[in-house]
C-alpha cells in the first residue's frame, strides 16, 4: 500500500475516481488511509471521502488517527446511535463485554457509547457452561432440534467457534445427531439457500448477520485465546490483545438479530464474568 501511494505521489491525479466509499474502517491501518487519501488528493472537494467503522468491532491491530492519515474529519463525523438489527437485549450484552476497554472515533477521542439504543427487543442471551464437550454437544442440538422441529430452517442459524479446529470438531458431533451443516468459508461467498446449520469462525462472521447465533466453546484458554500477544512481556501488549479478543465476542453476538447462545465446556472463558 506504501508503494502505491508513492506511485500515485510520483505520477499525480491519473486515477478516474471521484468519491471513496470505506466500510469497516476500525480494521484499516494508517498505510490503507495514506493510500486512500491519495486516491483523490488534496481533500477540497465536497464528499470525496465517505467512511464508516466502529471501534467496538475492532479485531485486528490496527488502531488509526485519521487526522494523521491526511484525512480531515474534525466537524464533520457524525455518530450513528440506533441499532437496526440486534436487539437491545443482545447489544446491552455485548456491550458488557467490551467493560473496562476504552473504545476511540477513530480520530483520537473516546467513544463515550451515550445515546445508542435498539429499536428492537427480544430474549436475554442465554449463557450456558458444561462439563464437557459432548455435554455442551447435546445441549445444543437439542436446542437446534426445537428449532427445526418449530419449522424454523437451520440456514437462519450461525454456530461459530473461534477456531477451525474446534469448527471441524462440532460439524463432525452435530452431523452425528442429525444436524446437516454449512461451512461459510473466507474462500467463497455463503450460499444463502443451501441448507444447514452455518458453520464460521467468530473472524469469518464479521459483516453477517442470522436469526440466531451460537457462540461455542468460550473456553479458558480459548476466549482469549492464550498464544501469541497474549503470552508478550510487555503489559500494553497484553492489554490490546484482550481488547481484540473481547471485541471478538463482541462481533460475534452482534450478528445475531433474534438470539444469542452463549456455551462453554470445562472451565468457562473470564469474559463471561464467571471469574
Amino acid at each position: 500500500m506504501r508503494d502505491a501511494r508513492l506511485l500515485l505521489e510520483e505520477r499525480g491525479e491519473v486515477l478516474p475516481y471521484r468519491a471513496v466509499v470505506v466500510d469497516e474502517a476500525q480494521d484499516m491501518g494508517a498505510q490503507a488511509f495514506r493510500l486512500v487519501r491519495r486516491m483523490i488528493p488534496g481533500g477540497d472537494r465536497p464528499n470525496d471521502l465517505f467512511i464508516v467503522g466502529d471501534a467496538h468491532q475492532r479485531i485486528y491491530r490496527h488502531k488509526v488517527v485519521l487526522g494523521r492519515c491526511g484525512i480531515n474529519i474534525r466537524g464533520r463525523s457524525h455518530r450513528l446511535r440506533i441499532n437496526y438489527r440486534t436487539t437491545d437485549e443482545t447489544r446491552r450484552w455485548a456491550l458488557s463485554l467490551l467493560q473496562g476497554v476504552s473504545v476511540d472515533d477513530l480520530d483520537g477521542a473516546e467513544d463515550d457509547r451515550r445515546g445508542c439504543k435498539s429499536l428492537l427487543h427480544g430474549v436475554d442471551p442465554v449463557v450456558r457452561s458444561f462439563g464437557s464437550f459432548e455435554e455442551e454437544v447435546d445441549f445444543i442440538a437439542r436446542y437446534l432440534t426445537g428449532l427445526r422441529d418449530r419449522g424454523e430452517p437451520l440456514n437462519g442459524t450461525c454456530l461459530a467457534a473461534r477456531t477451525h479446529g474446534l469448527l471441524k470438531q462440532y460439524a463432525s458431533a452435530l452431523g452425528d445427531k442429525g444436524i446437516e451443516v454449512y461451512s461459510v468459508r473466507r474462500s467463497e461467498p455463503e450460499d444463502r439457500r443451501a441448507p444447514g446449520l452455518r458453520l464460521a469462525t467468530m473472524h469469518r462472521v464479521k459483516g453477517l448477520e442470522f436469526d440466531r447465533m451460537i457462540v461455542a466453546a468460550v473456553n479458558r484458554g480459548v476466549a482469549p485465546y492464550e498464544g501469541g500477544e497474549a503470552l508478550s512481556s510487555d503489559p500494553t501488549v497484553r492489554r490490546e490483545s484482550e481488547a481484540r479478543e473481547r471485541a471478538l465476542l463482541y462481533v460475534s453476538a452482534t450478528r445475531a438479530k433474534k438470539e444469542v447462545l452463549v456455551t462453554s465446556f470445562g472451565e468457562p472463558s473470564a469474559l463471561l464474568g464467571w471469574d
